[in-house]
């Protein structure tokens, strides 16, 4: 096929912290990355960055099929969903899902109100738009505090889970400055850490195994949560000590049902082709919904790819039957 690659290159970043950037960067390794492997599986690929100029002219670029790796335009902020509309009025097949899903589920307050009108599992919650709102008495510490529209881990460090008002009112105030956006507090959960990734589309979509984060010696005592250094930080204790194994040790029955629990996310919220469902598995049993990844890390090393490999696919295949399941889509 002759496919057209997709991707945003972010220079600056205009909220949050500095160092967000390194999550962008990473993303144009991932490019890199899958447009080699596409290639070697005997497709002809180009590569194009996306910008308020180019982004308009997508209808005119001859091409089978485009393969959506753009997490926005450029380094313009919450312009992810405008990526998908542009693809969407090309009338052209491409990767992954629509702008709505897209902006469902990176609003995670939005993505929660839907999981639980719909009778999924998801940590009670409160949304802040500033630090002068009361926390709901209904809420049970400790609770972890984070941006309410960002992924990746951004905003979340290892003083994101808080045991006092105090610790909450001043972490709240520090997001909402930063990120200029509501703050998402919502009820530490205590248990294990679950990544389900999904491959296909509705009721056909496959499971994929379910992969776990087993957090290392210096989190004995600690809060278990994967914060930004966890993700970023190659040097630091925490990236070293949040090491993913697939396929996770799960009795059969929290199996099935911590997989019908990421299926009817991955449903309710519209997603296509493929998606990351991440669950917090409680001490009970019950698994929690944290957050769904529309557009997933899928770089070699990802934990998407780590699920992929453990039901068999090489890299190159995973790549080739995303690009299989949107053609389908489109019934080309």
């Amino acid at each position: 096929m002759n496919i057209t690659l997709i991707y945003n290159l972010v220079t600056s970043v205009s909220r949050g912290q500095p160092e967000d950037i390194l999550a962008d960067q990473d993303s144009v390794k991932t490019v890199e990355a899958v447009a080699k492997n596409l290639r070697l599986a005997g497709n002809e690929v180009e590569l194009l960055s996306i910008d308020e100029k180019n982004i308009g002219h997508l209808k005119e670029r001859k091409t089978d099929l485009f393969f959506n790796q753009a997490f926005g335009i450029n380094s313009l902020p919450k312009t992810e969903y405008q990526v998908a509309e542009a693809l969407a009025a090309t009338g052209v097949p491409y990767t992954g899902s629509d702008a709505k899903a897209i902006l469902l589920t990176t609003d995670k307050i939005a993505t929660k109100e839907l999981l639980l009108k719909n009778g999924v599992p998801t940590p009670k919650f409160q949304r802040f738009k500033n630090c002068r709102e009361e926390i709901n008495p209904e809420l049970a510490f400790p609770l972890i505090a984070k941006p309410s529209n960002e992924d990746c881990s951004l905003g979340i460090d290892s003083l994101s889970v808080l045991t006092t008002k105090k610790q909450a009112y001043g972490k709240i105030e520090k997001i909402c400055k930063a990120y200029v956006e509501p703050t998402l507090v919502e009820e530490y959960i205590p248990g294990r850490e679950l990544n389900v990734s999904i491959l296909g589309n509705g009721l056909k979509a496959e499971i994929l195994p379910i992969s776990e984060i087993i957090f290392g010696p210096s989190f004995k005592g600690k809060f278990q949560v994967v914060d930004f250094a966890a993700k970023w930080f190659e040097d630091s204790v925490a990236y070293r000590e949040t090491t993913g194994v697939c396929p996770a040790k799960l009795d059969p029955a929290v199996q099935k049902e911590v997989e019908e629990v990421a299926k009817k996310a991955f449903l309710l919220t519209g997603c296509r082709d493929y998606a990351r469902v991440d669950i917090r598995l409680s001490t009970d049993g019950t698994p929690y919904v944290l957050e769904v990844n529309a557009n997933p890390g899928i770089g070699p090393e990802d934990g998407m790819i780590r699920s992929a490999k453990a039901a068999g696919y090489t890299y190159s295949r995973f790549l080739q039957q995303i690009i299989d399941v949107a053609k389908l889509r489109f019934r080309v």
